[in-house]
This record gives structure tokens, C-alpha cells and sequence, in this order.
């Protein structure tokens, strides 16, 4: 974990802590056990994970175990520091009886030229573990992982020849014989992560599945926020995402559509709230708190004309903005139109190269250094440098006025742009699964075949002035603004905003919460035990259930 902290505030805090938890949890006797990851150096995402965690101790009795550790290939890709010891004394501030150094645990199997199980012992007794992963499962996993932590959008055409590529496969198949011991026990009550993807976070997820684990996912934005994947509603039919994707499209028709009329006031709050960017994510827009102050047609018009002329466009002409995502960023996480990001990226240039109808611009994921190492945008940009219909930009050169003003369609494969554009009336084409492409706000298809004919419909339809997008949908995009930052975000005092930093500040608003604010006041445990009870996939700040109506 990452702390720069000043140490005093830091001590202050782990000792209000574990005075809260003490008092607010008590011994246990029970030989049941809840497993809560802290791979992520950031101490907020650390905070999320442990106070859910807690929260479901509160309704079922048990141990809590943290794992935690750091390793190499990981530590050069993403983290600047990582200091277990202090993983370990925020974990036992929240009452963990047990911290487990994973790639400490998993490095001599993951060395050995003979692959073994990972013996695990947790309370005295030896673990035993479930049925094992399938080969093609962990060989997913691994070129996932290897993708992310070379930052390269394609894993290698031949895998043997990159001993980077041999330590993640020997490493990802140890990982998962030790998650498969430490979750396969019957005594687990859930897992909580803040990933789910790539190998320490992705197959304890995997694990926590073929045992019938119920599985919690928190996110890191806003105040508290978290998905759920229980046994009962796990078809197996898709990735962890996949599952989430079709259980948030029915919760969100049953709970939130249906609510439309007394939702709407709200929901127009926070799509106003969303065009000053208050929130995340909204990383592809230009600028830290850039705006939208567009109120009418003829305003739009006359910026339209200005950034074309910056970009040399002609404002007359129809205008189609292809969003790259971050290429490395978990491919396979849930449902793609084609194999990679990288392959739908190219092939939509391809396409845009010949379809002189309309102008395109390609936007880069603003955090693409994070997750490119070989400069693929600009090797694609490159390639059609001499297309004046085609513009290729990193996205932050251009603001979120010139966006609003020039983009007619939109396309993505699962970037937030699929729900924030349709809120404001512009149509978005998904080339794959996000959480809410069940939801009815923008079109999404399923396959490379059907992709090639929406854009070829909807290129057509831009030229002939037709309308790419229903007041429905629009309806429907804001009504998902307002569920995802407000009716799915809970406000509690031990999670502070994710902006609430630095860390000082951060420790010390939390110290206070667990100092002065009784535990009967806080939200936290009312709606945790509310998703716990009724076996739903996402918390809620309010019960969304209809007064007297089913579930």
C-alpha cells in the first residue's frame, strides 16, 4: 500500500479504528472466514474493500482474512511503492485475524520445474481446495495479465519465446491453486475485491465462483459503491462482468425505469451536475474540470463551425467520434464484438478509411500511457495520415464543448462516453458489453458482422438528416447518470468522497467518523445488509423497492 502520510495521523487513525471495530464487530468464535483483498496501493480503495467487508461480519459472524503482496512484473507496471507492513496494520486496525502474503506464498510453487498445489493452512487446520480452474480459463487470465503488465495490446504470437509471458503462466497457475484452497472451503462467507480481472484479483473471483462464494466488487469513485455476484443468480454463462451486465439491465428496468416519473426531477439534477464533470469517471473529456455550457442549437452551431476549422472539418458534414479504450485494460473482461481491443480499433480505421460519407475523429483514452508501452495510437494514426476525413487526437486536446459541438454518433466498446453521450442526445454504437449496454441507452452489438451494419445504417442515416436516437433513449441515459452517481452511491462517513485527499485529510475525516458518529447513524450497514438479504447486484443508497409492491 502507498501512504504518504505523516505518521502521527496515520497511528491516530489506526487506533480509532480499531477501537470502532472492536466495539462494533466483538470476538468471534466462529471458524467461518470472509476474504478481502488489498492488492491496490491506493489506501482509498483499501478503505472500501474493509469497510464492506466489516459490514457484512456484522450480519454474519466470521473471521476476517486479507490478502495482500506485491511482485515484480506488477510493481514496474503500476505501483510506485507498496509496503505490506502497512497493508498489515490497516488490516488488523479492521480486525483481520490472518494477513497473507500472496506471491510470497505462491513464488517456490511458481519456481518449481514440477507445478504442485499451494498448501494453505488458515486457523490451525489445512485448507483443501476445490475443483481445479480449466486450462482455458487460466490461459485467458494469463495473456490478460501479461497484456496489462507489459502494456501491450496483443499477448505473443508465441508465447514460449517471452519468459514473461512463462513467469505469469507459472505465477497465474499458483495463484489459482492458492485461491482455490482459500476459497474452496465451505466455512467462506464472501470475497471482497476492488478488481476483478488480470490474476491476483481475477482468480480469486474465478475461485470464489466454482465454490459458490458470493462475490463483492466495490469501485473506486464517489463515496461507497458496489456490485455483487451471489451463487443463487450466477448462471455461469458469463465472465464476472457479463453476469453483472445482465443483472444490472433487469434490477435497473424493474427499480429504476419503472420509477421514471419520480425519478425524473432528480435525474435531470445530476445529468446538469454531469456536464461540469462533478464525479468520475469522465476521463475522456479535455480538461480536469472542463464544462459544457452549450443551451441551444445556434450556440452549438457556432462552436461546431470553430472546432472544425480547428481540426479541419467541414461543420456542414456529419461527424462520427470513435473512442479508443485503454488497449491492455482487461480484454475479455465481459462481452467483445471482436478479439481485442486493438483488433476492433484498427478495423474500425479501416473502415472509416473508406467511408469518405462522413468525418472521423479517433479520440485516445487519456490514461493510455498507463496502458500502452508500444505507442499503438500512433502507429494507427500513422497509417492514415493522408485521410483528410480522419483526425487522430489524444482525447484531452480537445475540450468538452468541441466534443458536444462536433460529434453526431458516437462509437465505443465500452467506455463511459456510451452513457454520458446519449444523456445529451448524441448516439452511441457499443461494440461490446458495459454495465449498462442491458440498460437501453445506446446500441450495442454483439458481433463484427453486426457491427459493420449498424455503422453502415447509421452513416446512412447521418447523411439523409434521420434521427439516430430516441427521446427514450435519452430518457433512459439520464435516468442511468442518476443511478450510477447517486442511487448507487452511498454516502457514509467511513468512505469519504474519492476526491477527499490528500491522505492526511483523508485519515483524519475518517478518525472523526469512527470517533464521534455512532454506528446507528451510519447508512453503511442498513444497505449492505439490505444487498446482502435480498441477493441484489448492486448497493443502493435508498431501498428501491416499491412501498407494498414485489420484489
Amino acid at each position: 500500500m502507498w501512504l504518504r502520510a505523516d505518521k502521527k495521523a496515520f497511528d491516530g487513525f489506526l487506533d480509532a479504528a480499531s477501537v470502532y471495530w472492536r466495539k462494533n464487530l466483538g470476538s468471534t468464535s466462529s471458524q467461518r472466514y470472509l476474504v478481502v483483498e488489498v492488492f491496490h496501493q491506493d489506501i482509498r480503495v483499501a478503505l472500501r474493500n474493509l469497510a464492506v467487508a466489516n459490514a457484512i461480519r456484522r450480519i454474519v459472524p466470521a473471521q476476517l482474512v486479507v490478502v495482500t503482496g506485491v511482485e515484480q512484473m506488477w510493481h514496474d507496471a503500476l505501483w510506485t511503492e507498496f509496503d505490506v507492513q502497512l497493508v498489515r496494520r490497516l488490516a488488523e486496525a479492521y480486525g483481520a485475524s490472518e494477513v497473507i502474503d500472496l506471491y510470497r506464498l505462491v513464488d517456490g510453487p511458481a519456481r518449481s520445474a514440477t507445478p504442485s498445489e499451494v498448501r494453505l493452512e488458515l486457523f490451525g487446520r489445512p485448507l483443501r481446495p476445490g475443483p481445479a480452474i480449466s486450462e482455458q480459463t487460466l490461459a485467458e487470465f494469463v495473456s490478460a495479465t501479461y497484456c496489462r503488465v507489459t502494456k501491450r495490446p496483443r499477448p505473443p504470437e508465441d508465447p514460449t519465446a517471452d519468459p514473461r509471458y512463462q513467469r505469469r503462466q507459472a505465477l497465474a497457475r499458483a495463484i489459482s491453486s492458492a485461491y482455490d484452497a482459500l476459497l474452496g472451503d465451505e466455512s467462506v462467507v464472501a470475497l471482497v475485491t476492488s478488481h476483478v480481472d488480470y490474476d491476483h484479483w481475477g482468480l480469486a473471483v474465478d475461485s470464489a465462483r466454482r465454490a459458490g462464494v458470493p462475490v463483492v466488487h466495490t469501485q473506486q469513485t464517489g463515496c461507497l459503491k458496489a456490485y455483487a455476484l451471489f451463487p443463487e443468480t450466477d448462471t455461469g454463462k458469463h465472465t464476472f462482468r457479463g453476469e453483472l451486465t445482465q443483472q444490472i439491465g433487469a434490477f435497473f428496468a424493474e427499480r429504476v425505469w419503472s420509477r421514471r416519473e419520480e425519478v425524473r426531477r432528480n435525474a435531470e439534477l445530476v445529468a446538469w451536475r454531469s456536464k461540469v464533470n462533478l464525479g468520475r469517471p469522465s476521463w475522456w473529456r479535455g480538461g480536469a474540470s472542463a464544462s459544457v455550457d452549450i443551451n441551444n442549437s445556434a450556440e452549438r452551431a457556432r462552436l461546431r463551425t470553430h472546432f472544425a476549422a480547428r481540426l479541419g472539418f467541414d461543420p456542414a458534414r456529419p461527424m462520427v467520434a470513435v473512442f479508443n479504450h485503454a488497449v491492455s485494460d482487461a480484454p475479455g473482461t465481459n462481452h467483445q464484438s471482436f478479439p481485442t481491443l486493438a483488433d476492433w480499433f484498427e478495423e474500425t480505421a479501416r473502415f472509416a478509411s473508406t467511408a469518405t460519407q462522413v468525418q472521423w475523429l479517433f479520440q485516445d483514452h487519456p490514461s493510455q500511457f498507463r496502458y500502452d508501452s508500444t505507442g499503438f495510437f500512433e502507429s494507427v494514426a500513422a497509417r492514415y495520415a493522408r485521410h483528410r476525413h480522419m483526425v487522430f487526437q489524444p482525447s484531452k486536446d480537445l475540450s468538452k464543448n468541441g466534443l458536444w459541438s462536433l460529434v453526431d454518433l458516437g462509437v465505443t466498446v465500452r467506455g463511459s462516453v456510451s452513457n454520458e453521450l446519449p444523456a445529451y442526445g448524441i448516439p452511441v454504437i457499443q461494440a461490446g458489453w458495459s454495465e449498462w449496454s442491458e440498460c437501453g441507452l445506446s446500441t450495442v452489438v454483439h458481433d463484427p458482422e453486426t457491427y459493420w451494419k449498424a455503422l453502415d445504417s447509421a452513416i446512412g442515416a447521418l447523411g439523409s438528416g434521420e434521427e439516430l436516437i430516441s427521446a427514450e433513449q435519452v430518457e433512459r441515459a439520464r435516468l442511468w447518470l442518476w443511478f450510477y452517481r447517486s442511487g448507487t452511491d452511498l454516502f457514509t462517513p467511513q468512505v469519504p468522497q474519492w476526491e477527499v485527499w490528500p491522505a492526511d485529510h483523508l485519515l483524519k475525516s475518517v478518525q472523526v467518523a469512527f470517533r464521534h458518529i455512532e454506528s446507528d447513524a451510519d447508512p453503511l450497514f442498513e444497505a449492505v445488509e439490505r444487498m446482502w438479504n435480498r441477493r441484489e447486484p448492486v448497493l443502493t443508497r435508498t431501498d428501491l423497492h416499491r412501498p407494498g409492491g414485489q420484489r
